[in-house]
């Protein structure tokens, strides 16, 4: 079979929520093995420690629906209790939708009374994410242990996006959208949102921004809640979670001052590009961010060689601009 690189056309995005580009491999959450989404993470596991050592422990928040704003399938989140044998430590925590598979983590048991205690407000309501424009980085540094390591990105997006149906318990009740990009295992920036008022009966999308898209990083955690408080009865759907980079100028193929080709491509990739700045890049990224291939732009044309690469789906950089994908 001839190996194929295919480039699609793209609309121009100027805002977030509109054409969001996912670069999240099963983003759409189509693709599930033994009960879970792939590439994604709807539960927490791992190892506490104690005086006596390690205790295993596991939850599951989230199962497969058909309920789907797209496709045929969706997350379905909700709370399941956490609970901490030998211990007498059972919290009543919200469904937790993470993006990347987890390792599973190991950590002090105290550092999850910690991180427990860190994410209540002042009320003692016990309600969870309390003033996070209040935190500094550092102080995210043991949750961010607790979850996943996020999936590949080597640019800050100006914002994350999900389409969501949520079916709240009561009127105090709001789903959470967190994402922290990092860099060499490092938090470097974070953006969050609560949302209420949302629709049981259909989709609807929302988004949170960064506030310095574009800065440089090599992953991204992406976390979705189902209630900002303990023991919540709240039910949360998910579907198409995405990327934007709306600021970064994504330009549709067909009006990109220049041209690529042959659409699509087999072994070499042929991008005439025009006049860009000194020593500007193009790169290759596969869908799940991961940089593939790479070349600097000297004068107003280039060629990659695609001949090493798998068929699929890749988006191509060229200095600041995202042209397309091929």
């Amino acid at each position: 079979m001839t190996k194929k690189i295919l480039l699609l056309a793209l609309a121009a995005t100027f805002a977030l929520g509109l054409n969001a580009q996912s670069g999240i491999l099963n983003s759409d959450f189509e693709i599930w093995s033994y009960g879970k989404p792939v590439n994604w993470t709807v539960g927490l596991h791992g190892n506490l420690t104690i005086s006596i050592g390690n205790i295993p422990v596991e939850v599951n928040f989230g199962t497969q629906s058909n309920d789907a704003h797209s496709g045929s399938s969706a997350v379905r989140l909700a709370s399941a209790d956490f609970t901490v044998p030998y211990t007498g430590y059972s919290i009543n925590m919200p469904g937790i939708l993470q993006a990347g598979e987890s390792d599973g983590f190991s950590i002090p048991l105290q550092d999850l009374l910690n991180i427990v205690q860190l994410l209540q407000d002042s009320t003692g309501l016990g309600n969870l994410i309390g003033n996070l424009d209040s935190a500094d980085l550092s102080s995210l540094a043991s949750l961010v242990k607790l979850l996943s390591n996020g999936v590949p990105c080597d640019s800050t997006p100006t914002g994350v996006s999900a389409w969501v149906k949520y079916e709240s318990a009561g009127a105090l009740d709001q789903m959470v959208m967190l994402a922290v990009t990092k860099k060499n295992g490092v938090p470097t920036d974070y953006a969050y949102k609560t949302f209420n008022d949302l629709s049981a009966t259909g989709y609807q999308q929302v988004g949170i921004s960064f506030s310095a898209p574009g800065a440089e990083c090599d992953s991204i955690m992406i976390v979705l809640l189902s209630a900002m408080s303990l023991n919540s009865d709240a039910v949360l759907y998910v579907d198409d979670v995405g990327l934007d980079y709306s600021t970064d100028g994504i330009a549709s193929h067909n009006a990109f001052p220049g041209r690529v080709y042959p659409n699509p491509a087999s072994d070499v990739l042929n991008v005439v590009c025009g006049p860009v700045e000194r020593d500007a890049q193009a790169a290759l990224y596969d869908m799940s961010g991961r940089k593939v291939l790479g070349k600097t732009v000297n004068g107003d044309s280039l060629t990659l060689n695609t001949s090493t690469l798998a068929n699929g789906v890749y988006i191509l950089h060229v200095g600041d601009k995202k042209i397309g994908r091929a």
